[in-house]
């Protein structure tokens, strides 16, 4: 089971080198977050320059699952999350879905909301370096002008039906694939 995962982020921010009009929105799921590969990638914020390259816009979707078991990241408190992805260049915002579980449609307003902040700070982030010509990255220690990145928390198979053949589904590994 499973696919060859692991590569997401590190392409996304591939096509946003040497790009300096892209943005590109990159959803990562919280059992691809687990990979080695991707766990590199969230450091790929050291090497993007805000002069000559695009942004990458991570949508980190915390689900509590991967294929049959239970998932480190969604574990972590939200302070903890931006602990971690602080250090690694990233200003995080989230987006906690579970409040909405009985109502979906109640996510989109605030998740539109987000990416909105977050074009806004990328923007900020850009037109700084670019029309300071800036040399430093946006990754410094309390430095207010880091990359933005969305971490929206969901139930798993949500918003899927709740029971197949007797079976809970919602919020349980079952709702993989």
């Amino acid at each position: 089971e499973g696919g060859e995962l692991g590569y997401s982020l590190v392409h996304a921010f591939g096509a946003a080198f040497d790009n300096p009009d892209l943005v590109v929105a990159c959803i990562v799921g919280d059992g691809e977050a687990e990979t080695g590969a991707l766990a590199a990638s969230w450091n790929s914020t050291a090497f993007l320059d805000p002069v000559g390259d695009g942004a990458v816009l991570p949508i980190l979707h915390l689900n509590g699952w991967k294929i049959a078991n239970p998932t480190i990241l969604a574990r972590a408190s939200d302070d903890e999350l931006r602990q971690l992805f602080d250090a690694q260049g990233w200003s995080v915002e989230v987006v906690d879905a579970r409040a909405w579980a009985d109502d979906p449609g109640q996510v989109h307003r605030p998740l539109a909301d987000a990416f909105d902040r977050a074009a806004a700070a990328i923007a900020r982030i850009q037109t700084r370096a670019r029309s300071d010509a800036a040399d430093d990255r946006p990754r410094s220690p309390g430095d207010r002008l880091r990359w933005p990145m969305i971490v929206l928390r969901s139930p798993k198979g949500w918003p899927g039906p709740d029971e197949v053949d007797g079976l809970p589904v919602t919020g349980t590994w079952r709702a993989h694939q």
